[in-house]
């Protein structure tokens, strides 16, 4: 099982701000903070140690992890939907 696999099944809710610099990605024991606007990028929070970039895209948030998994969440008709793998 990947990292991205493992850290999906964690994952209960996401929360992006409106301009989309910020994103809450809630855990079942807390959450991870993710920040990226043109004076800081960071991730904070439960599983920001695995992870080795991430990115904010206009419908989602992009999580790479230390193996070189991926996973991709979005709200699609109004349902979390997630999706892994690995990809370059």
């Amino acid at each position: 099982m990947t990292q991205a696999e493992a850290f999906a099944g964690r994952v209960r809710r996401l929360v992006r701000n409106r301009q989309g610099t910020e994103a809450q990605v809630w855990l079942e024991a807390g959450f991870l903070y993710l920040r990226a606007d043109g004076h800081a990028r960071f991730a904070r929070g439960e599983g920001a140690d695995l992870l080795q970039g991430f990115a904010l895209l206009r419908d989602g948030v992009e999580l790479a992890f230390v193996d070189g998994s991926r996973l991709w969440l979005r709200h699609r008709l109004g349902r979390l939907e997630k999706r892994w793998g690995y990809f370059s």
